[in-house]
This record gives structure tokens, sequence and C-alpha cells, in this order.
């Protein structure tokens, strides 16, 4: 069965994207502020974020080892490119779909996450700054689109 456009939006913006920061963990959810983020991101002098993966691309299930792969590429590129990060997991509250492990990229230019997503096949990456709201931004002309 296709997954719509509308639905896989949905899905995005139920979604919990769980982080571990230094200190505690914070729920993300889209379009909602997070003090606690924007106190960690402020320890580490950046004002920008994002949260992504590289698990099931265009939101097609692969199996474990495969995200395992393509996460680990994602991260050791996270690395090449020089920014933090800190380990997450996008969480579907119904669990009608597995966690997806996930990273936030402390100061990373939206731009420059949008190129990663993309490389990695992904719809959809969380966004967000000190002080806004978290913000799903599309990388795909609409949801689902491949």
């Amino acid at each position: 069965m296709e997954t719509s456009a509308q639905q896989l939006d949905d899905a995005y913006r139920q979604t919990i994207y769980w982080c571990e920061l230094p200190e505690q963990s914070v729920a993300i959810r889209i379009g909602h502020t997070h003090p606690v983020l924007d106190d960690a991101l402020r320890n580490e002098a950046v004002n920008e974020w994002a949260f992504i993966t590289a698990y099931n691309p265009h939101s097609t299930l692969k199996t474990p080892p495969q995200n395992r792969a393509t996460n680990e590429q994602l991260e050791c590129e996270i690395v090449r490119l020089g920014y933090s990060y800190w380990h997450g997991t996008g969480i579907d509250p119904k669990g009608q779909w597995p966690p997806e492990a996930s990273f936030l990229v402390v100061g990373i230019d939206h731009s420059t996450a949008a190129d990663i997503g993309r490389k990695y096949h992904q719809n959809a990456i969380v966004i967000g700054r000190v002080g806004g709201a978290a913000e799903l931004l599309f990388l795909t002309s609409a949801p689902g689109c491949r």
C-alpha cells in the first residue's frame, strides 16, 4: 500500500525526536521550542542544529543491518565535515514504524544539513535554531516523492 504525501507529513510531525544531550535527554517536537536543547547549544556556542538519519531512505523500510551500515556512513561524514553531534532516535508514538537511530548535528547550517539529508535519500529532516521552534524541512518536491 502506497503512503500518501499527507500521511507522511502527518507521521513526521507526530514523531518524537529523542536526543541524548550531554546533561539530559530531550524530546523534540515539530512546532515546539525546546529550552533545554537551547541551553545545551549555547554551551557549545552554536545557534543552529539539524536532526538527521540515514535510516529507511525515502521512507522505505530497510533491514536493520542495512540501516546500521548507512547510518555509520552518515556518522563518519558528520565527523569528517567537522561537526559535533549528539545521538538521537526518531520514535513513532503509535509504534507503527520502527525507531530510527539519528544524530542531532550541532552548529550545522540548514543548507548543508539539507544536502546531507538528500545524499542519504531522506524525504525530510528536522531543523532548528536557538529560541525557535523545531521545523520539518522537506527535501523532496513533496513528502514521499522519489
